[in-house]
């Protein structure tokens, strides 16, 4: 039976493994196989793309649509763990909401290779919230609550950066309901597909990584949003020696510990879409949100297709800047235009007339609210005019920007 270490993330534990690991074993077990197995066929077809693109672009009229679509259309990543509009690089290496934080030996070599005294690192592991929701429904991993979960190893202030001495990752697999041994990934960067710290890899430095599935059948899937165990296992021998096992309980956010989970969304491009109430066809918002060039800031475009009080179709748009960051756009004015023509059949302008002011937010990916008020001025007879506010849905994602 496997000598291991219990630590729950409900609870911040401190442990300390004195103790020597050895030499990782020279076969390692079937998982270790299935994983280099699988690594060595993604890479292996890696190259045969990169060979494919090379041969396309030396060919006559290749251009960038079909040198960038050899390896077939842009999906999402079915395989993935958490939202893609939930993090973004670099990810945080402080932590937020509950964490456990604990202390283990890692396998460690000199710059030759060769092994040497483990070096005792701290690891920490906690949750970051991804969507937020009026409804928190734990475990929901279609548009309710969900979160990323990050794992950090840290050395110690004294040696982090050290390459003449090192520890090297772990080899990470969990335990989830009536599975075992599923293979964990942990990638450096965000929404990555194969990206990951190989087992026996250097750490030269304080990492954060973000935990994830492999695209591979047979790697096992782990739903990170619920309850499971994960094992963390330096040398990969039969006694799993040194290995330590951390019962990680599911996503039950509340707005002590995830208080970004009851709070409206940072404004971002996820948040470009179309927005309707389903009660009322025909109307609707169309959303654009895009950086400037400042960096600090973002510009967000909306267009209301509406009706004037005889029923005729009416526009009004909005656009105004938000502080990267910001979870809303207030009091911007809205306003709408005439002596224009269809298809463009009017001189080089029309005339641009104030309407009123409107606020924006987003509780949540697939919601939007909006505030308004105005009322249109003599250039428009019984144009549209109120006040009020609206809930309204998203219809759809951006192909890319899938926002949850």
């Amino acid at each position: 039976m496997k000598a291991l270490i219990r630590v729950t993330l409900a609870l911040a534990a401190v442990v300390v493994c004195p103790f020597t690991l050895a030499e990782p074993a020279k076969l390692p077990p079937q998982a270790a196989q299935a994983h280099a197995s699988a690594s060595l066929a993604h890479r292996q077809k890696l190259a045969d793309l990169m060979k494919q693109s090379r041969a396309a672009q030396a060919g006559a009229g290749v251009n960038a649509v079909t040198s960038t679509t050899l390896s077939g259309p842009r999906v999402a990543n079915p395989y993935r763990a958490y939202p893609p509009s939930c993090l973004a690089d670099p990810l945080p290496d402080t932590p937020s909401g509950p964490a456990t934080t604990f202390q283990m030996p890692l396998y460690s070599r000199d710059s030759g290779g060769n092994p040497v005294t483990p070096e005792t690192v701290t690891i920490t592991i906690w949750r970051m919230a991804c969507s937020s929701s009026t409804n928190l429904t734990p475990y929901n991993t279609d548009h309710g609550a969900n979160a990323a979960l990050l794992m950090r190893i840290e050395r110690d202030s004294s040696v982090d950066g050290n390459t003449d001495a090192f520890p090297t990752f772990p080899f990470l697999t969990s335990n989830q309901a009536n599975t075992t041994g599923n293979l964990v990934r942990a990638a450096m960067e965000p929404n990555t597909v194969v990206s990951d710290g190989p087992f026996d890899a250097p750490v030269y430095v304080s990492t954060t990584y973000v935990l994830e599935n492999y695209p591979y059948a047979g790697s096992g899937l782990t739903y990170f949003n619920y309850d499971f165990t994960l094992d963390i296992d330096p040398v990969i021998d039969a006694s799993c020696t040194g290995c330590q096992s951390i019962d990680i309980n599911g996503y039950r956010p509340n707005a002590h510990d995830y208080p970004a989970a009851s709070q409206n969304l940072p404004i971002d491009g996820y948040m470009s879409s179309a927005y309707f109430d389903p009660a009322h066809n025909g109307e609707g918002f169309l959303v654009d949100v895009y950086d400037n060039p400042d960096g600090l800031t973002r510009t967000v475009f909306a267009a209301w297709y509406t009706y004037d009080p005889l029923g005729l179709p009416f526009w009004l748009v909005a656009q105004g800047s938000v502080q990267v960051g910001a979870n809303a756009m207030t009091g911007q004015p809205v306003y709408y235009f005439t002596d224009g023509g269809f298809a463009g059949d009017f001189g080089s302008t029309s005339t641009l007339h104030n309407w009123g002011t409107i606020s924006m937010s987003w509780p949540n990916c697939n919601k939007l609210t909006f505030t308004y008020n105005g009322a249109t001025d003599p250039a428009v007879v019984d144009g549209p005019a109120g006040s009020g506010t609206r809930n309204w849905v998203r219809i759809s994602d951006i192909n890319g920007l899938n926002c949850e």
